[in-house]
């Protein structure tokens, strides 16, 4: 006979990282992040015979008449083990009716179906797994597409098992292995920042979100999440130092006008040669190109020393990487940083033998609108479409009023 109840947390994160499902969201770093952000959290576990058999990582917050529970990218156990989910679920709702929940929300770390990268089902969809937790009480929030919640319906991953550099480089795109090089040519650097840095990654977000209209997170959660996830978030910043980098053009520039000065002096005895006119044309057209870019750096140049292009963030887990937040100046998009983002801490998974990479959120809206999607494309992998949202709901007469009460406070706010 199975039994239910609370595990520590080194039990937990144990179980964790060694499920296929297992995921940054179900760890006991998120647990102490949440705690930090005001959240209760406790680890919950189906035992038997002292093995684990389904855990989850169970937040909950006060609200009115009594708790809030949810359990997000969670639980941790085989969906098409109908009697497990079963058994799992009426335990789950018990022991959240004993300590007055009202109702409990569940985002599990399940695919629905999966799709190849422009949305068409490539596998069949799992339906008995999403039948039963309907069966089991929960109401489903729907099929939805856009980007409307915190954790993504639709996710587009990569699979990096089995690769080495070189494949990954062979699987991405012309125009992503166009762009890295750039970078190279550039001169783009990245680094890891630090925690006392950590404002600079804020700079960079806040500004996204404003440029592209989504809510951003504060400082305090980014530097919460830095702390309690030490090495396993990675915030990276791509930086380029203008005046070496005007230094290296003009050099470049020098170099052809040299080489004009070659192709004129042939000219001045042979006026005829189309060879030479035609390189002339040629080198004239790029020397202009340098002179173009010289300009535009030195508008961009705001001082000496490095400046910041972009910043990404990445969680690794024995599982995956996650790419999870990140952010760009617009007026530095010509030179490319976040794709050199990317295949830096792709190849960094790839030497660690994490077998996939997950870029995460996109819309699931595939009519060429979506230039999140498009970007991450680029670098070639498919769409997962995750199952989605559920509410179980616990004590049906407080839960009413509740939401009757909730509907009008937000009717006379406006």
């Amino acid at each position: 006979m199975a039994e239910f109840g609370k595990i520590s947390e080194a039990e937990f994160q144990t179980f964790s990282r060694e499920q296929a499902l297992g995921n940054f969201l179900q760890t006991t770093a998120m647990g102490h992040l949440r705690q930090d952000r005001g959240w209760q959290s406790e680890y919950v576990a189906l035992k038997k015979d002292g093995a684990i058999l389904a855990a989850a990582l169970l937040s909950s917050t006060k609200i009115r008449f009594g708790r809030y529970y949810e359990i997000n990218g969670g639980p941790l156990l085989d969906f098409h083990d109908a009697t497990l989910l079963a058994e799992f679920f009426q335990a789950v709702k018990s022991y959240v009716k004993q300590q007055g929940g009202l109702y409990l929300t569940i985002v599990p770390n399940f695919v629905y179906q999966k799709r190849d990268d422009m949305g068409t089902p490539i596998a069949p969809a799992e339906t008995k797994a999403f039948q039963q937790l309907q069966q089991l009480g929960f109401k489903h929030h729907g099929f939805t597409v856009g980007n409307h919640n915190e954790t993504p319906r639709w996710m587009f991953v990569k699979d990096l098992a089995g690769m080495d550099e070189q494949a990954l480089w062979a699987s991405y795109s012309k125009s992503a292995q166009y762009s890295i090089k750039k970078t190279k040519e550039f001169g783009i650097t990245l680094r890891q920042l630090t925690y006392e840095e950590l404002p600079l990654f804020k700079e960079i977000t806040e500004h996204t979100s404003e440029r592209r209209a989504f809510q951003d997170k504060d400082l305090a959660y980014y530097q919460s999440l830095f702390q309690e996830f030490g090495d396993q978030a990675r915030f990276m910043v791509a930086e380029i130092d203008f005046d070496t980098y005007i230094a290296n053009l003009e050099t470049k520039k020098q170099a052809l006008a040299e080489r004009l000065a070659d192709i004129d002096a042939d000219l001045a005895k042979n006026p005829n040669s189309r060879k030479r006119r035609n390189q002339k044309r040629e080198f004239e057209d790029e020397r202009q190109t340098f002179v173009k870019r010289i300009a535009e750096a030195k508008e961009l140049r705001t001082g000496p020393g490095p400046v910041v292009l972009a910043g990404s963030l990445f969680i690794l887990q024995p599982q995956e990487v996650v790419y999870l937040f990140s952010g760009s100046y617009d007026q530095y998009k010509k030179f490319y940083a976040p794709y050199l983002l990317q295949d830096d801490i792709m190849r960094t998974a790839v030497a660690a033998g994490i077998p996939k990479y997950n870029f995460y959120g996109v819309s699931g809206e595939f009519d060429g609108h979506d230039g999140v999607l498009k970007f991450k494309q680029s670098f070639s992998g498919y769409t997962e479409e995750m199952i989605g949202t559920f509410d179980l709901i616990v004590q049906p007469l407080k839960y009413q009023i509740y939401q009757t009460l909730r509907g009008l406070v937000d009717k006379v706010r406006g």
